[in-house]
């Protein structure tokens, strides 16, 4: 077994994530369900390569606008709408939860974007997204994404996670 940092190599980065919100959560007066703790942690596993927070354009990568992003996917077939749906509240849980830092860089306000992220999760529930079979988990986890949020912020503090830079795989 390597360990680099807090990371145990033998584990994979979904592990890792798991362990961590798992551990913060059943300190929580009020835990999240378990469900909602996989499913963070398989997203912080997914968008820790860097190429899932920007998008090509026709004139190279720049950052994600998710709110652009969200009112495109209401024109797109069903199939393109739960792919764009799920990244603009896939990123709008990485960012709220792990970087304070670059949220405050940002114009528009927390609650902006996670009434955004709540938006795009509970359209996926509208379009019969499913997470392992899970009866209404989309709609469950937006109702709760503040919760969940807490949850990976303190985790991100825990793990000195201040930017981009520190969490991002190239």
């Amino acid at each position: 077994m390597y360990l680099m940092g807090n990371l145990d190599t033998t584990k994979s980065l979904t592990q890792f994530f798991y362990q961590n919100l798992d551990e913060i959560n059943k300190k929580c007066l009020c835990p999240l369900p378990q469900e909602f703790i996989l499913y963070s942690s398989e997203v912080l596993n997914q968008y820790s390569l860097s190429g899932h927070f920007f998008q090509k354009t026709e004139s190279g990568v720049s950052e994600k606008v998710l709110g652009i992003n969200y009112l495109e996917a209401h024109h797109k077939p069903d199939h393109e709408k739960k792919k764009i749906l799920k990244d603009v509240g896939d990123s709008v849980l990485v960012q709220l939860g792990f970087f304070k830092s670059e949220q405050k860089r940002r114009a528009p306000s927390r609650s902006y974007y996670l009434n955004l992220g709540r938006s795009a999760y509970i359209h996926m529930e509208n379009l019969d997204c499913t997470f392992y079979d899970i009866p209404n988990f989309y709609q469950k986890f937006a109702t709760s994404l503040d919760a969940i949020l807490n949850v990976i912020k303190t985790a991100s503090e825990s793990l000195n996670y201040n930017s981009f830079e520190d969490y991002l795989i190239n």
